[in-house]
C-alpha cells in the first residue's frame, strides 16, 4: 500500500498468504503462538469474537518478507473498556485493531538488517494499517497490547498516534531453571510453603493432574470452567462453547489441556498454548476456591509450570491481571500499552 520504501500488501485470508514466509519472519523474530499459522488459522475459520474482516499485513522490501501483522476488523474494538478507560473512547464503535484481545503481546515481528530499517519497516506497517483503517471505515485504528520496550512505541508516537498504558501482563523467566524444586526455590518461603503443603494434600486426597492432548467433549468442561471465572470480571461471552472448542480443536499442536482431577470431579482446567520458547497460560478456572484443604487453582498453575520446565521452555506467559497472584508464582509485571492513530 505504501509507495517508497517497503511495500506493505494487504491479504483478506490466510489462504492468500504465503504461509511460509509469514512463518519464517514470525520464527525468526520469536513471536509467540499467536501469530503461527496454526492460530492464524484456527481463529480465522472459528472467531471466538465475531469480527467483519480479517486483515493480514505483509512488508515487503528489495524482494524479501520483512514484517507481518494480522489485524481485526471488530464493530465493537474495545471489549474490555481498557481504551475508554485512557481516552480512547472511540473504539468501541467500528475498529481496526492488531493483534487481537485474546493476544496479550501485540507486535509487528520485523526482520531488520539495523535499527534505522527496523524503525522504517515499522512507520511503513503503521502508514499501510492508517490507510486501510480509512478505508474500512473504522472509527479507531491501531495496536492493542503492545509491551513496555518495544521500538514500535517509539515509532507510533513519532506519527503522532497516542500511546497510553492500559494493563500489565505477567512473565515467569524459566532460563536456567532445570527442575520443578529449582523453581519452588526462587519463590518466598510462605508461598514455597503453600505450594508444598497443598501438592501433599492434594496426593492425599486422591487428586490426579495431567497434561494432555484436547477432546471435544472435555473441551466443554473446561470451557465452563473458564466462563465461571470470566463471568466474574464481565467477559464470560468472550468464550462461546462451539466456537471456543473448534478454535481449541483447529490448533492442533499448539494447544494442551491441564486438568485436575478428584476421583469423577474436574475442579480445576485450563488450556495452554505452545510455541518455540513459551507456554502460554490462555484460559481456565476452577469450581471451588479450596477442596478437601487445597488449592486446585495453586495445583493447575503448578502443574502448568512443571509442564514448561520439562518441554525446556524458556517463560511462561501468565497473560492479563490477578497480580498478587502471579508475583507470588514469580511472574515479573509488564506494562502494555495501546497504540492508537489519531482520528
Amino acid at each position: 500500500m505504501s509507495t517508497s520504501g517497503p511495500r506493505v500488501t494487504v491479504a483478506e485470508s490466510i489462504d492468500d498468504l504465503d504461509t511460509a514466509q509469514w512463518q519464517r519472519v514470525a520464527a525468526s523474530a520469536a513471536a509467540p503462538v499467536h501469530y503461527t499459522p496454526e492460530y492464524l488459522r484456527a481463529y480465522q475459520d472459528n472467531p471466538l469474537r465475531p469480527y467483519a474482516a480479517v486483515r493480514y499485513l505483509t512488508a515487503v522490501d528489495a524482494g524479501r518478507t520483512v514484517a507481518v501483522l494480522p489485524c481485526y476488523l471488530d464493530k465493537q474494538g474495545d471489549p474490555y473498556g481498557f481504551l475508554s478507560a485512557v481516552g480512547i473512547p472511540e473504539a468501541d464503535g467500528p475498529a481496526l485493531l492488531g493483534h487481537n484481545w485474546y493476544c496479550y503481546d501485540t507486535r509487528v515481528p520485523v526482520l531488520a538488517t539495523d535499527e534505522e530499517h527496523r524503525d522504517r519497516v515499522l512507520a511503513a506497517m503503521l502508514d499501510a494499517l492508517v490507510e486501510l483503517g480509512a478505508r474500512d471505515g473504522a472509527r479507531a485504528t491501531g495496536l492493542v497490547s503492545v509491551a513496555e520496550g518495544d521500538p514500535l512505541l517509539a515509532v507510533a508516537r513519532g506519527k503522532g498516534w497516542r500511546v497510553a498504558p492500559i494493563v500489565t501482563r505477567f512473565q515467569l523467566p524459566l532460563q536456567g531453571v532445570t527442575t520443578y524444586d529449582d523453581y519452588l526455590a526462587s519463590l518466598g518461603a510462605r508461598t514455597r510453603r503453600n505450594i508444598r503443603q497443598y501438592l501433599r494434600r492434594a496426593a492425599d486426597a486422591g487428586v490426579t493432574t495431567s497434561v494432555e492432548a484436547p477432546r471435544p467433549d472435555f473441551l466443554r468442561t473446561v470451557c465452563d470452567l473458564t466462563r465461571r471465572t470470566a463471568a466474574k470480571y464481565g467477559s464470560a461471552d468472550m468464550y462461546p462453547e462451539s466456537a471456543f472448542i473448534d478454535f481449541v480443536m483447529a490448533l492442533g499442536d499448539r494447544a494442551r489441556v491441564v486438568r485436575v482431577d478428584l476421583g469423577e470431579r474436574t475442579p480445576a482446567a485450563a488450556v495452554v498454548l505452545l510455541d518455540d520458547q513459551r507456554l502460554h497460560m490462555w484460559v481456565g478456572g476452577t469450581t471451588d476456591a479450596t477442596v478437601q484443604g487445597f488449592s486446585p487453582n495453586y495445583l493447575m498453575w503448578a502443574t502448568e509450570i512443571r509442564a514448561a520446565i520439562e518441554a525446556g521452555k524458556q517463560w511462561v506467559e501468565g497473560g492479563r491481571s490477578n497480580r498478587p497472584m502471579k508475583e507470588r508464582h514469580g511472574m515479573r509485571p509488564l506494562p502494555l500499552y495501546a497504540c492508537v492513530a489519531p482520528g
